[in-house]
């Protein structure tokens, strides 16, 4: 046992020896000429060391360094990928000896780091070998991937004394896109005492001008290298935004992490333009965005769970997910929103127009406002994933209107996009619908399908065009389709049918009634509120290829019927139509019999923009409702001048209820 022990004693005291020995039997300027054919062999690039560079070797072994940097591709303009002012390493000795490696001091300081992606996609922190081979050949990934699942780690712990970078810079500059970004100021700090012990890594850096802090734990390092599941925290702070994570990894290979995060931006509209991308808004929006949920990560498969959602004044609640595993990439979200205003992210002038048309000032539309336009729609996008999505709003304001909860589910499925509208309140009334969009040919295919019922005629037409002069309860359905690659080609296809009933209603600035009981003076009679009563009010409409036909149009009054019939021609936005007003004063025939009486047609023709209201003289007086007052018009007037006068009126009545001034 003696001759054991001295044995062990005897060659510790020979390495003690030797260790002590080697500074003066290999001097340090031969070990960093060694060091600098290391270093060039393995990288294809050139060390320098052209400062101070001292070693020692017990009790610590180290290198002390200055003025040291490595050269950068040969395709860079800039001298030197990294340089270092001053480096420090040191490892202790006799831990080395039991399988340990305890990092006493690892220091870089002013360490400048520059990382550059030339136009042809080569990056210059890709190395190669002497021989011009890339440093990650095959083999080395196999190698890799062997050594992954933690197996031998080769060292039975490690310990990190101080370990930092202090005062470092980072440039990434991408030659192909010409974005160039930089940090400045980085001091990062590394805290391990064991593999077994929570790892630490602390810092900050400066961005466009900016502060950020940053830090992560890992509960242990040794179950990360071995791919076993272990606690992760982290957090990134600064003025414009923070963000945690509080949860796990469980498996590195693949990566499986989950956990509850946590972002909180105070302002949408100064993050955008601290990274660069400055945005104009309006006061008081694009402002805090908060986000709450579940995330994680199973290899490549994303979710966010029970997300809660914060914008502005905006408050909502979902679900998203997406699988980049499969051939083309699966999203699946749903989201609650309880009230959704737009106004406030409306342009100031937006619903404006009807002012601006009144305007003397505003410039006139040309005739190329005309034009549909024939530019090709991209729907390429559609055949990049596959998505499912739900959305809930409580309630929605768009400038005035005001809609109540609203449902949509969208599916997008190889190329084919189907938006269904389930449940839509909308003042009063009710409404569903549905969206398809075909697009896996280059000619896409649209159809579409609405239906609203028992909708509050006045208040919606109201809030949404400034409308008051239809009043009632209406019904509107409609089913179109079309086929193109352009909106011009879509127009032209446009092919459908639907209808419009309103019941018991009122148009508003006309008396018609009393046009029937005073032929004479309720066309220049302008006191008091005019107003017609009517039953119903109702027509059905074709389209094909873009010429829309209307030919039973109705409004039934005790003492009128209006009919009326025409085109309307999208192609080239133009109408030709035509509306009979008979005046029968008689409550007969309410119910939609014929009744007789005195018919003056106007006819409505021109471009959408600028309609022209005439009255139709060849339409003659027949059927009189009361011969006597017709009678005493006629005498009062004549004839010639009572039919100018009614033709005239009513097409200035027609065309004020349609909102144009002549």
């Amino acid at each position: 046992m003696k001759k054991v022990f001295y044995g062990i004693l005897g060659i510790v005291v020979l390495l003690i020896v030797a260790v002590v020995a080697i500074p003066f039997l290999v001097p340090a300027e031969r070990l960093k000429e060694e060091l600098i054919l290391a270093v060039n062999d393995a990288t294809g690039r050139t060390l320098s060391i052209d400062g101070d560079f001292n070693v020692s070797v017990f009790p610590t072994l180290g290198v002390n360094a200055s003025t040291v940097s490595l050269s950068n591709a040969p395709s860079s303009n800039e001298p030197n990928m990294v340089s270092i002012d001053t480096l420090t390493v040191e490892l202790a000795v006799l831990p080395i000896l039991t399988g340990q490696v305890q990092v006493d001091k690892f220091v870089l300081n002013k360490p400048v780091i520059y990382l550059e992606s030339d136009k042809k996609g080569n990056k210059n922190w890709e190395f190669s070998s002497p021989a011009g081979t890339a440093s990650g050949t095959s083999d080395a990934k196999t190698e890799s991937s062997s050594d992954s699942s933690g197996g031998d780690l080769g060292i039975s712990d490690l310990n990190l004394g101080d370990v930092q970078i202090i005062g470092g810079a980072l440039t990434y500059n991408d030659q192909k896109t010409g974005d160039v970004q930089i940090l400045s100021d980085i001091n990062i700090a590394l805290i391990l005492t064991g593999l077994d012990a929570p790892f630490k890594a602390a810092g900050n850096a400066v961005w466009n001008a900016e502060k950020v802090d940053f830090e992560t734990e890992i509960g242990a390092l040794r179950a990360v290298l071995e791919n076993k599941p272990t606690s992760l925290k982290s957090s990134v702070t600064s003025s414009k935004v923070t963000f945690t994570l509080d949860g796990g990894i469980d498996a590195t290979q693949p990566l499986k992490l989950n956990g509850k995060t946590d972002l909180n931006i105070p302002s949408l509209k100064d993050l955008t333009a601290w990274v660069g991308q400055p945005m104009e808004a309006k006061e008081g929006t694009f402002g805090l965005v908060s986000v709450k949920g579940d995330v994680s990560i199973n290899d490549t498969a994303y979710a966010f769970k029970n997300a809660t959602l914060v914008f502005d004044k905006i408050n909502g609640n979902g679900d998203f997910s997406v699988n980049l595993g499969k051939k083309i990439p699966y999203l699946e979200g749903r989201l609650d929103i309880v009230e959704l205003d737009i106004n406030p992210y409306l342009p100031e002038n937006a619903g404006t127009e009807q002012n601006a048309a009144s305007d003397t000032s505003a410039p006139a539309k040309t005739a190329s406002d005309q034009k549909w336009d024939d530019n090709p729609i991209d729907f390429s996008g559609l055949k990049s994933a596959n998505a499912k999505f739900d959305l809930s709003v409580g309630k929605i304001l768009v400038q005035k209107v005001k809609i109540g909860k609203s449902s949509v589910a969208t599916k997008l499925q190889d190329g084919v996009l189907n938006v269904d509208l389930t449940e839509l309140d909308l003042y009063d009334g009710k409404g569903v619908g549905s969206v398809m969009l075909d697009a896996r040919n280059p000619t896409a295919k649209v159809t579409k399908s609405f239906s609203l019922q028992g909708i509050q005629l006045l208040p919606m037409l109201t809030d949404a065009a400034d409308f008051d002069k239809l009043e009632g309860t209406g019904k509107i359905d409609l089913k179109i389709n079309a086929t193109g690659k352009s909106q011009k080609d879509f127009v032209e296809a446009l092919n459908g049918n639907g209808q419009i009933l309103f019941e018991n209603g009122a148009i508003s600035g006309i008396n018609l009634a009393a046009m029937a009981r005073n032929v004479t003076s309720a066309f220049t009679d302008s006191g008091g509120t005019q107003k017609t009563d009517f039953a119903e009010l109702s027509g059905t409409f074709t389209i094909v290829n873009g010429l829309l036909k209307n030919n039973d149009l109705k409004m039934l009054n005790p003492f009128v019927r209006i009919t009326g019939k025409g085109d309307v021609n999208m192609p080239p936005k133009t109408l030709d139509y035509r509306v009979e007003p008979k005046l029968v004063a008689t409550t007969e025939g309410q119910g939609g019999k014929d009744a007789t009486g005195l018919v003056v047609p106007i006819k409505i023709s021109g471009s959408w923009e600028d309609p022209k209201f005439a009255p139709d003289l060849a339409g003659a007086i027949t059927n009189i409702a009361d011969p006597a007052k017709l009678k005493e018009g006629l005498e009062t007037k004549g004839k010639e001048e009572l039919k100018k006068t009614l033709g005239d009126t009513l097409g200035k009545t027609l065309g004020g209820f349609l909102g144009k001034k002549d």
